[in-house]
């Protein structure tokens, strides 16, 4: 994260990933458990900036608002009388205030990061430490984990930490809570998804800046994966040294995303892709909308009469996945699918349609042949070949090369060059001198060389 207060930017790896904590150990942040909040770096000065989020608390008091400061990478020399005003004002109206730390990425010593802990408590009483520069390496977790306990045992009761990207679930309990985004531009979904889901949202949490304006939407669909959420139209050198003008609005909309939701949008880019003769795949994409409550299945519905009646094939995954397959089915048969979302208020109205044919596989060879030619099209003799069935040779030989090849399985096919014969592309357009085909039928595949 930035350094020295909103005078100094190190670069981009410390910039911060701010990470926030389970609230359960915060008794004036219970609602974190269900209510996404905002964590603000406020690296300006004492002044109207610091009002302003106190103000913004006070006009939303059920949304959790804590406040990072830094007067000169880290608590300073001495105590200024401006920040122990400041931060009272900011207790006044509720907000929760950390004192930067950082940890050198685990190699900065373990007494130099708690003697600021020391410092940050006599200077300013801040309520928790924000560890900068965290590690996201494996075999560094007890790091984290000893100076986390020693700031618990001064009686702290919030730590963060910010690898600056996304870490490993082992560092998940080294501190209160991980950051695990921070880049300009808001987040797509799955990167506050993915391994994270298995945790609760209070041990995550995100930054954006370079933001513009806020979305409604995308913090509806977010507080359900991140415990806080802070977004900043400042952009680098440091976009931590000033306070959006929409902050208020950015907690007010946390503050409304948290008082209903709705059903989801419907699912999109619906496929359906048959597999063998009794499967097909379905995929689609999660809605870029989920109504303002998490996503926690899908209904699957399937037609035989070209859409005109459907049937349930699954009336809810209980899962997040985006994937479903249908099995059993019969060959030669046109099967059509769609597919909706269901949340905690409801499902969603239907995906597009996708329809798919499974058909019967001959098993009955046919015949793959390797040919080469140079760039005029002149048939060229000779050149080494060799065909690969998952990884094992089942043929080689030189140009023109000839295999009985099973229908429906993939053969990987590579050519190599000899002396001033430099192969240049397949007569699919491809340059690289590998190519996988799979045929339903007898195929002669070319090979161009300069010469």
């Amino acid at each position: 994260m930035i350094e020295q207060s909103s005078r100094r930017f190190i670069g981009i790896l410390t910039i911060l990933l701010l990470v926030t904590t389970p609230i359960t150990i915060l008794p004036h942040l219970a609602h974190a458990a269900t209510q996404t909040g905002v964590m603000v770096a406020l690296y300006t000065y004492p002044d109207s900036t610091w009002d302003s989020v106190a103000q913004a608390k006070i006009a939303h008091p059920s949304v959790p608002v804590v406040a990072i400061i830094n007067p000169n990478n880290g608590p300073g020399g001495s105590r200024d009388a401006n920040y122990v005003s400041g931060i009272q004002k900011l207790h006044a109206a509720g907000v929760v205030v950390l004192g930067y730390d950082a940890t050198g990425y685990a190699s900065r010593g373990v007494s130099a990061v708690e003697s600021d802990i020391n410092t940050w408590k006599s200077f300013y009483s801040v309520d928790g430490i924000f560890f900068d520069e965290m590690s996201n390496v494996a075999g560094n977790e007890n790091f984290y984990t000893t100076v986390n306990h020693y700031a618990k045992s001064l009686g702290y009761t919030m730590t963060v930490g910010n690898p600056g990207t996304d870490t490993l679930s082992s560092y998940i309990g080294t501190v209160d809570n991980l950051m695990i985004y921070e880049n300009p531009g808001l987040p797509i979904l799955s990167a506050l998804q993915g391994w994270h889901t298995g945790y609760g949202k209070s041990n995550f949490s995100m930054i954006a800046f370079g933001v513009g304006s806020v979305s409604a939407s995308f913090l509806s669909s977010a507080s359900n994966y991140v415990g806080y959420i802070d977004l900043t139209n400042d952009n680098l050198p440091n976009p931590y040294d000033s306070l959006p003008s929409y902050f208020g609005t950015l907690v007010a909309d946390l503050d409304a995303s948290s008082s209903s939701s709705i059903a989801p949008q419907a699912p999109t880019s619906f496929t359906a892709n048959a597999i063998s003769s009794s499967q097909i795949n379905l995929s689609w994409i999660a809605p870029t909308n989920n109504g303002g409550s998490a996503i926690t299945g899908y209904k699957v519905e399937r037609s035989t009469d070209a859409g005109s009646t459907w049937s349930t094939l699954v009336a809810n995954t209980a899962s997040v996945s985006t994937k479903y397959s249908n099995t059993g089915l019969n060959a030669n048969t046109s099967y059509t699918y769609h597919v909706s979302a269901i949340n905690s208020a409801g499902i969603s109205s239907v995906s597009s349609t996708a329809s798919a044919t499974t058909s019967t596989i001959s098993t009955t060879t046919v015949t793959l042949k390797v040919k080469s030619a140079n760039l005029s099209g002149n048939p060229i003799q000779g050149l080494w070949t060799v065909i690969k069935s998952k990884g094992i040779v089942v043929a080689k030989g030189y140009t023109a090369l000839a295999f009985a090849a099973t229908p429906g399985i993939p053969y990987t096919i590579t050519v190599s060059n000899y002396q001033n014969y430099v192969f240049n592309h397949w007569n699919n357009a491809s340059t690289n001198p590998t190519r996988t085909v799979t045929l339903t039928q007898s195929l002669n595949v070319m090979a161009y060389y300069n010469n």
